[in-house]
């Protein structure tokens, strides 16, 4: 089952559009590598990808078109991700305050795997993403749809691993200049979370 190759460049470029636009998934995994170093990016971007596998999951099962046609469960999902980011900023924030580890979990690359599936989970544009551009790309006289973007869904986050090591290269090695600076790294990352789950909260269902 050949895919088209014209469809198949769209939906390439339109994923490393995806990819290098600034959100709720990049903006996390710097802020935990920031956090923690690039033990805990990688974590949080392992993370990133097992929610997004649950995407095409859900994408190819044809869930998502259940979810693209209810606005009321869409906001719920989008309210629980902002609620949850919002509840990472402020212990951050509090580890800031107090100068101490208060967001040191024991197990900091776990904990981070968590954040970071959760935060893609409920990250409205890959939702959209999933649910509403990746049956753009499928053609039904090559085959059964749900293959097609089992096949292509998969893609995304296995091109996002070297733009985002990238990020956590360079988050990391700035960290360690500022090892001393470690209150500031934890109050920068609160802020980031913060202005995440604020941005999500009051953003809306996207267009």
């Amino acid at each position: 089952m050949p895919l088209d190759p014209q469809l198949f460049l769209a939906f390439l470029v339109a994923a490393w559009v995806l990819i290098l636009t600034p959100g709720p998934d990049m903006l996390f995994v710097i802020g935990q590598t920031l956090a923690g170093g690039a033990r805990r990016g990688w974590a949080a971007m392992f993370g990133i990808v097992t929610g997004a596998m649950v995407h095409i999951t859900l994408a190819a099962s044809g869930v998502a078109a259940l979810l693209a046609a209810s606005p009321g469960l869409f906001d719920a999902l989008r309210v629980a991700g902002a609620l949850y980011l919002l509840w990472l900023a402020q212990g951050a924030l509090r580890a800031a305050w107090k100068g101490g580890g208060v967001m040191k979990p024991a197990s900091p690359a776990r904990a981070a795997f968590r954040d970071g599936f959760v935060t893609n989970l409920t990250n409205a544009k890959v939702i959209l993403f999933f649910m509403a551009f990746l049956p753009q790309f499928v053609d039904p006289a090559r085959g059964p749809a749900w293959l097609q973007m089992a096949i292509l869904g998969p893609l995304v986050p296995l091109m996002a691993l070297p733009a985002y090591g990238l990020l956590i290269a360079g988050a990391d090695r700035a960290a360690a200049r500022l090892s001393r600076a470690a209150r500031w790294l934890e109050g920068l990352a609160g802020l980031i979370f913060l202005g995440l789950g604020v941005r999500l909260l009051v953003g809306g269902r996207p267009s």
